[in-house]
């Protein structure tokens, strides 16, 4: 009886505001402040409240969580943490090759490029002039 009580009281006390992009984005930092009340977080609740509402703003109405992704990094504080748009790519140059390259074209895969790894059937991947890639 007093789960059914309280259901009741919680359902006429219920407020959608997702019209009001004002009064919608207010609630998010709420509850994001109350999730982030914790001893980690206690200094930086405000910047890592204002990261997830952003994040979760971008979703632009989809609950697919999945498309936000978190990217740990050693070293910094806390807050040096930021949302950004896109993705990043991790990869450190390798030895003797140029730190900056103008007009350069950009291959983006999401598959190994050895060439004994390459999943595109009868694709060969060569290297005959920096950066140019033929596939």
């Amino acid at each position: 009886m007093a789960s059914e009580c309280a259901r009741n009281v919680l359902e006429q006390k219920v407020v959608d505001n997702k019209q009001d992009a004002e009064k919608f984005r207010s609630d998010l930092m709420n509850i994001a402040r109350t999730t982030l009340s914790s001893k980690i977080l206690s200094q930086d609740k405000e910047h890592f409240a204002k990261l997830a509402v952003d994040a979760v703003m971008r979703l632009k109405g989809s609950t697919n969580l999945e498309a936000i992704q978190i990217i740990k990094k050693p070293g910094g504080s806390l807050k040096d943490s930021f949302l950004d748009e896109g993705f990043i790519l991790d990869k450190k140059i390798g030895v003797g090759q140029p730190k900056r390259i103008e007009n350069a074209k950009i291959l983006v895969a999401n598959t190994a490029m050895d060439t004994d790894k390459v999943k595109i059937y009868g694709a060969r991947v060569e290297l005959t002039q920096w950066p140019r890639l033929l596939i």
